[in-house]
């Protein structure tokens, strides 16, 4: 992921990349199917004030799904898996499956994390019916052809999260995102980051952080410690002032 900008700067870089319309047909079919082109603005934009570059939508490292009207961001397998690599994911092991009676009850995954010389090993378990999605119309899901790969996906990322919760704690995959991202009240980013940058002192801008959600305090990090920087204030130079030659 790249530096955070300013809100301008993204609003700017979102226009100027969207304003072609072979890419944003692209990210229509690929990205964002299913959300309508406000949305799509909105759903980048959202991404990159949490870092993510437009290269990462185009690439499919963060995807939106359509979600209650709405959208929901998800991240891949993938991109979850190379960030863990960077941040000293060292391994993984085999998924462990408790089934009865043919079904599966749950699925344990254990990744292990090195920090300097010592290798952590991060277990999660998570639970097949509070995952499991139906089909439609009479067709299968994949939870129902593919049912050990689909939940094995959903334990490993709750793993990652748990060994790198500073890089991935706000990074759901799509598997999971019915219920954990459900589950969250809805709160909007962007308008938050607006808040933010419209602040005018040090004292204003301790007042609106202070004010915001927790989901949003969470992905401003980077906003926050950049507009932190413009309050501080600018220690004057001592200027030496020669004495003049007779």
């Amino acid at each position: 992921m790249e530096n955070e900008t300013s809100l301008v700067e993204i609003k700017n870089e979102v226009n100027k990349q969207l304003a072609d319309p072979e890419t944003f047909n692209t990210l229509v079919l690929t990205t964002f199917k299913g959300i309508d082109a406000q949305q799509i603005k909105t759903a980048i934009m959202e991404g990159m004030m949490r870092g993510f570059s437009f290269k990462d939508f185009l690439e499919k490292n963060i995807y939106a799904v359509p979600f209650s009207g709405k959208y929901s961001l998800v991240t891949s397998i993938d991109y979850a898996r190379k960030v863990g690599m960077r941040s000293g994911i060292v391994g993984k092991l085999a998924p462990e499956y408790e089934e009865k009676d043919g079904k599966i009850i749950s699925c344990t995954v254990t990744v292990k994390r090195k920090v300097n010389e010592y290798v952590g090993e991060y277990t999660a378990r998570v639970f097949f019916v509070e995952y499991y999605k139906a089909g439609k119309n009479g067709y299968p899901s994949l939870w129902d052809s593919k049912p050990h790969t689909m939940i094995a996906k959903v334990a490993e990322m709750h793993a990652l999260r748990m060994a790198c919760p500073e890089e991935l704690s706000q990074n759901y995959v799509e598997e999971e995102m019915q219920y954990t991202i459900k589950a969250k009240p809805e709160v909007d980013i962007i308008e938050c980051g607006e808040k933010l940058e419209a602040t005018k002192s040090l004292e204003e801008f301790k007042r609106v952080w202070s004010d915001l959600p927790v989901e949003a305090k969470n992905q401003l990090e980077s906003l926050k410690n950049r507009l932190k920087e413009k309050f501080k204030p600018v220690k004057s130079k001592k200027v030496k002032i020669k004495p003049k030659t007779k």
